[in-house]
């Protein structure tokens, strides 16, 4: 049986992703490990300035939450596959690729924002692309599941 890591973060490209992934994974028997990572919000100010920030619990609770939702609403628990969900503390980028590390294969969702913005914000997607241990599939979100005879 493979292992399929696929991230996921609540946008439409991390469904479209998520889609792919639970097709891929019927048409391989593989299982899929569900990827939500968080990280302590970061704040640059000018001036010293007092920001409430969130307990990790509730940054855990909040990673779990968007992965459960997306797991409802992509009909995974439907599907039969295996599954686990994951919500190790990080940047995206990084926390996917240490979860690759012995899995079959990588699916991250891309935003297409395009190689400027790609450039100045940096992104997850590139970042796994580089990096990644294992094959990757980048999804974007009007792309389709594999269909029936792929994978075969």
């Amino acid at each position: 049986m493979g292992r399929i890591v696929v991230g996921v973060d609540g946008s439409d490209s991390a469904r479209a992703a998520l889609q792919w992934a639970i097709k891929q994974a019927e048409l391989t028997n593989s299982t899929l490990d569900v990827v939500v990572s968080w990280s302590q919000p970061m704040i640059a100010a000018s001036e010293p300035i007092i920001v409430p920030t969130p307990d990790t619990e509730t940054l855990i609770t909040s990673a779990h939450a968007t992965a459960e939702r997306l797991v409802a609403d992509t009909g995974l628990i439907e599907s039969g596959v295996e599954y686990k969900i994951f919500t190790p503390e990080g940047r995206a980028g990084e926390e996917l690729v240490h979860m690759a590390k012995d899995a079959d294969l990588l699916v991250v969702g891309s935003s297409g924002a395009g190689a400027l913005k790609e450039l100045i914000l940096g992104s997850v997607s590139s970042y796994a692309a580089h990096h990644a241990p294992c094959p990757i599939v980048l999804v974007r979100a009007t792309q389709k599941a594999p269909s029936d005879s792929v994978g075969r």
